[in-house]
């Protein structure tokens, strides 16, 4: 766990001495932290909130260890041991706070100590359409659709620790942070240049053309992706040398069946329809009539793997169709991303869908963020769909078509943020007004602005020299469904590895959803990630995160709406470093929070 502790630290710009980093170890394995990710997170939020961000040292991680440590340790076993009535849990842990010296409502600490009291039912109100016209977010169907107009909202249970506003996760320069608004103080709009694209063109519902690839065409298509990595891994692993003179897939049947130790490329594959598994790996290679080997884990030390995958696999085979593997190659040789290229500070705000809840129209939580959106006024609002998800049990009730209603919902978004907001709308394959495959167009409005962009899932954007890629479809989830994963390291940094490393924004084949259509030619065209970008959006069901993976900042904002209190990404990128000496990289450049709504 050292060498993951030192490079989480390494990845949050800090260089702890050996000392130090024998208690940072001495510390996780005391109070059975094994996750060297969720410790250093630990850390930061305690330094940001007590030491201004100072860098830890012995001393320092003592007091970290009396106040937060100890003190979840004991609420963990007071939680096993008291019974609460229902009107006392909030103030007796609010006292507990306050014995060991911590801040009361610090929302910083909320996340890692776990103050929350009992669930409280929220009812979301109903808002005249006057107040909605005054706000600007004059699209909810309840200001006009009868059905939904004389429906009771229904209670929201919400099971939060903490409460709106609180800060949940962080990332960035310490100093960056503290110093930081989140107000854009001058107003600029920025150019925003595609750069997924086909014969010099996005992917848009005009030149949509899908469900047509034929069983012969997909084949050719995997064929060349096995060819194209299986050459970057081997290069990666054993050099241009290495590469030309072994056999980078086995040529026939003899080759196979040798028994001495071979590199293999292929693509995995699982034997049954559930989850990937030891036991229902299968490796397609190349040239061996057609059949998969079954792949034996008896001898490897760990491995990561999801169907779908080109991967380089070294081991042998002692009889029949069976490779024992015993090491696994995944990474290849990455074009890092751009350097940035920004004279002046640019502000963002990130948000995904959906952004009403499941039992009702009403769209509450969007209501807050335009809210949010019109004290801040940040340069750039980046929303991902699903903005009307055809599943809703209440879609059905619309007195509209689906384009109306999208129609007024962005007339209410626009008219909230103004036109300083450079804003970006991301369309999903959950929308019921958009086609359902995978890659998304960008959904249609008759009327423009001239801050609007809409675009497709997914989308690889240059905002005046910031390279941002974005995908609304939750490939993080389904990475991590479908793998096979043992002694991986943390999950979220090798599902967005899994990412890079296979040069798409959906790798997995099939895919994890049985309903998502996936068009594989429009996947060959507008779905390739060639390019780490220098900021990857990646909205997902799985828990909110803030990564810097190979120096691209992936975040994942939370979903607006969520039963367990919604979430939306803010983050500053700066073109200065906060001090003269500090290196140039992103830790430095960018401060990032996520806030619940």
């Amino acid at each position: 766990m050292e060498a993951e502790l030192q490079q989480q630290f390494d990845e949050m710009g800090i260089e702890p001495s050996g000392p130090v980093l024998e208690k940072c170890m001495e510390l996780a394995l005391t109070y059975s932290i094994n996750d060297a990710t969720e410790f250093v997170e630990q850390w930061m939020a305690f330094s940001l909130s007590h030491l201004n961000g100072d860098e830890p040292t012995n001393e320092n991680l003592g007091e970290f260890e009396r106040k937060v440590l100890q003190v979840k340790r004991e609420k963990i076993g007071n939680k096993k041991t008291t019974h609460y009535t229902k009107s006392q849990p909030a103030a007796l842990e609010a006292s507990s706070l306050a014995t060991y010296g911590l801040i009361e409502d610090d929302p910083m600490m909320d996340e890692y100590v776990g103050k929350s009291g009992s669930p409280q039912p929220s009812t979301p109100k109903t808002v005249n359409k006057q107040s909605r016209l005054k706000s600007g977010a004059a699209f909810s169907p309840a200001s006009f659709t009868p059905q939904s107009a004389k429906r009771t909202p229904a209670a929201h249970t919400t099971t939060t620790n903490g409460k709106p506003g609180d800060i949940v996760d962080s990332f960035g320069h310490p100093k960056l942070i503290t110093a930081c608004t989140w107000q854009s103080k001058i107003e600029q709009t920025l150019p925003v240049v595609q750069k997924l694209l086909h014969n010099d063109a996005p992917l848009t519902i005009s030149n949509l053309r899908y469900m047509n690839d034929l069983l012969y065409d997909r084949c050719d298509d995997l064929h060349d992706r096995i060819v194209d990595i299986g050459q970057a891994l081997v290069e990666k692993k054993l050099g241009s040398t290495g590469a030309a003179e072994c056999s980078w897939y086995p040529q026939d049947r003899h080759t196979l069946d040798a028994l001495h130790v071979l590199h293999a490329v292929g693509m995995i594959h699982s034997d049954d329809d559930g989850p990937l598994d030891a036991h229902s790996a299968l490796l397609a290679v190349l040239n061996t009539d057609e059949k998969c080997l079954a792949l034996n884990f008896s001898q490897i030390k760990s491995a990561s793997i999801f169907p779908g995958q080109v991967v380089l696999a070294k081991g042998f085979i002692p009889r029949g169709d069976t490779f024992v593997v015993e090491e696994i190659y995944t990474d290849r040789k990455l074009t890092p991303p751009p350097p940035l290229k920004v004279d002046r500070d640019v502000h963002f705000v990130v948000a995904a869908g959906p952004y009403t809840h499941s039992t009702d129209l009403f769209y509450d939580p969007m209501h807050q963020l335009l809210k949010y959106l019109q004290e801040h006024r940040p340069d750039v609002l980046l929303l991902t769909g699903p903005f009307l998800d055809a599943e809703h049990k209440l879609v059905v009730e619309l007195a509209e078509t689906f384009e109306s209603f999208f129609e007024k919902m962005i007339a209410g978004i626009m008219e909230a943020v103004g036109t300083s907001t450079t804003v970006l709308l991301v369309s999903s394959q959950k929308d019921a007004m958009t086609p359902a495959v995978y890659p998304t167009p960008s959904p249609m409005v008759r009327k423009t602005y001239p801050n609007l962009h809409m675009l497709p899932d997914p989308s690889l954007v240059d905002l005046d020299g910031i390279t941002l890629g974005v995908s609304s479809t939750d490939v993080v989830d389904h990475l991590l469904s479908q793998e096979f994963a043992a002694n991986a390291g943390e999950r979220m940094h090798r599902a967005i590895n899994h990412l890079f490393n296979q040069g798409t924004f959906y790798p997995v084949c099939p895919p994890a959803d049985e309903n998502m259509s996936y068009d594989s030619q429009l996947a060959q065209k507008y779905a390739q990630l060639k390019q780490l970008p220098n900021v990857l959006i990646l909205p997902s069901d799985q828990r909110h995160f803030i990564r810097l993976v190979n120096d691209c900042l992936v975040i994942n904002p939370g979903r607006l709406a969520d039963n367990k209190g919604g979430t939306f990404a803010r983050f500053l990128i700066t073109p200065t470093a906060p001090t003269a000496t500090s290196s140039a990289n992103m830790f430095n450049s960018v401060a990032c929070q996520i806030q619940r709504i």
